[in-house]
């Protein structure tokens, strides 16, 4: 320090030759606070007003210019004072400290080093690259002798700020680091008090590897470590030991920063413990090389809304329409349009889905068996709806049905099914009324019955019935209209012109008609075999779905997790 030319105090490293004194903060965190002078002009003249460490004007009088180095220099001599008696600590401790030795008093002790974690935000789990990221705060503490002093010898001063590099270190790092790099990322000073122990707490984003069980994937829980050791010293040169609680206590869990955590919408923690690895005894007897680590466990659980709401929901509504193809009728022309479409959507669903999950042939995870059964599922509905409409679109000029055909699927299963095929036509013709009936005009009776009898031409029309007048007609002889009616004796030849073209017209009915009934037969076969496959998938996709999902729901977390 030194007075200028107008008798005002300043010093050249922190402090401006107008003599505006700031706030000083040194290495070792001591601030020494200086009030600065504030200058006000009013009406030529300079005047200062004193400054709190806070910026605020203090109470008082105002202070002229050639005043104001005397009015403050009581509060710069007290904070120099302990600046001065805080230098001398520090060149004591420091005098002859090599940062680079081990604080060990004996060359065989070990230095016993406390390794805790606060966790500040779990940031993300990066399934495909089996990354975990976490911004968390290191704790360290160890005891060095040479950094010890008697706080009454030196004006009751009981800790110290020093930086990083100026005392020993672990050389604590993360050893499954997924980015190869091993440095925190702030290297704060230490606190050193006077009993000699050194604490270091520096903040750090770690990026970790963590294996990742995708079978149960989006029900899925992960377990993830961050092991940490000393990288420079091995078990016989440094004890670790889990970090140490308020109490004093060892806290084996990783301890939650309250202050500045920030829960991930991802996934949840359901345990946090830590532990000490021991390395494995040597059975030659040699322990140099061998390590010991401290594992911090994070057991996570992920919430599986997101993948609910736009994997899962649409994926089941995507097997139900489906599943409605074959309600659907064949003749509707949509029954194919609608398998491909749910068929293509499932396609697409599935590789999202692949950006997701890791690359690995270890096992599938459970969304993708799910969408791999259901797009089994529409891929049999398109195979099955082809057989359907085939079956549907037959007939008897084309394909003969067999008679095992006709009795499983005309005669048996639609009984099971709740499918009742309509009587014939000619079944559901009503009993003639009474004559009374039948005669009056309003009945309706005749012209059913002419519709009736126009297809359907009675057999008495064609064979007439015996003529008492004609005795050698007494005996229809059955060969008449074998060979046509050309053959049929006894009948006049107008008759027999008119004979011709009824029974052609009767043949060509009963030939329509039969076609037409075998026709409906195939469409019922297909009809019962679209019922039946329609039954079959609701049973198969409730099934699959239940016995897929209840599976995830059983996947919990362990209780314990060291049981």
């Amino acid at each position: 320090m030194a007075m200028n030319a107008e008798g005002l105090l300043y010093s050249s490293p922190h402090f401006t030759a107008e003599c505006r004194f700031k706030e000083c903060v040194f290495e070792n965190y001591y601030v020494l606070y200086a009030s600065a002078l504030y200058r006000q002009r009013r009406s030529g003249r300079a005047w200062y007003l004193g400054l709190d460490k806070e910026g605020r004007v203090m109470k008082g009088n105002r202070v002229k210019k050639t005043k104001a180095a005397a009015h403050f220099v009581p509060k710069l001599l007290e904070g120099a004072l302990g600046s001065e008696a805080e230098g001398r600590l520090r060149e004591k401790l420091f005098s002859g400290y090599d940062s680079s030795v081990r604080p060990a008093r004996e060359v065989g002790d070990r230095v016993g080093v406390s390794i805790g974690l606060s966790l500040a935000q779990l940031i993300s789990l990066n399934e495909k690259d089996e990354e975990m990221s976490t911004k968390v705060y290191l704790d360290l503490e160890w005891t060095d002798y040479r950094l010890s002093w008697d706080p009454a010898e030196h004006e009751g001063i009981d800790s110290l700020r020093i930086t990083a590099g100026s005392v020993w270190l672990p050389d604590v790092v993360l050893l499954n680091n997924n980015d190869g790099n091993f440095d925190v990322a702030l290297d704060i000073n230490v606190v050193v008090s006077s009993d000699g122990s050194v604490r270091w707490r520096p903040p750090g984003i770690y990026r970790s590897s963590c294996s990742i069980q995708v079978t149960y994937f989006p029900f899925d829980w992960q377990n993830c470590t961050m092991v940490f050791s000393s990288y420079s010293y091995d078990s016989s040169e440094v004890s670790l030991q889990t970090g140490l609680g308020p109490d004093g206590q060892e806290r084996q869990e990783v301890h939650i920063h309250e202050g500045t955590f920030i829960e991930n919408g991802q996934w949840e923690i359901i345990h946090k413990p830590s532990r000490l690895i021991q390395p494995p005894a040597d059975p030659r007897g040699g322990g140099e090389g061998r390590r010991e680590e401290v594992t911090f466990y994070l057991i996570i659980r992920r919430k599986p809304l997101f993948y609910l709401v736009n994997v899962i929901a649409p994926c089941i509504l995507i097997t139900i329409l489906a599943i409605f193809v074959f309600y659907l009728p064949p003749d509707a022309g949509e029954k194919m349009g609608l398998s491909i479409f749910a068929l293509l959507t499932l396609t697409v669903f599935l590789l999202l889905l692949a950006d997701k999950v890791p690359e690995t042939s270890l096992s599938v995870p459970i969304i993708i068996k799910y969408l791999m059964f259901t797009m089994v599922l529409v891929t049999f509905s398109v195979i099955l709806s082809v057989v359907v409409l085939n079956l549907h679109h037959r007939s008897p000029h084309t394909h003969q049905m067999p008679l095992w055909v006709r009795q499983i699927f005309i005669l048996k299963l639609p009984l099971y099914l709740g499918l009742k095929r309509p009587k014939p036509e000619r079944d559901q013709m009503p009993e003639p009324p009474p004559v009374a009936l039948r005669d009056s005009p309003g009945s309706g009776w005749g012209r059913g019955t002419d519709e009736y009898f126009i297809r359907k031409p009675p057999n008495d029309f064609l064979f007439p019935k015996p003529n008492r007048f004609q005795p050698e007609l007494s005996a229809p002889d059955p060969r008449r209209f074998v060979d046509g009616p050309n053959r049929a004796v006894g009948l006049p030849p107008e008759l027999r012109e008119v004979v011709s073209s009824i029974s052609y017209i009767a043949r060509q009915l009963q030939e329509q008609e039969d076609h037409d009934a075998l026709k409906e037969d195939w469409q019922f076969v297909a009809m019962v075999v679209d019922r039946l496959f329609l039954w079959t998938f609701i049973i198969f996709t409730s099934v699959g779905t239940l016995v897929i999902f209840l599976d995830a729901t059983y996947h919990l977390p362990p209780a314990d997790p060291f049981p």
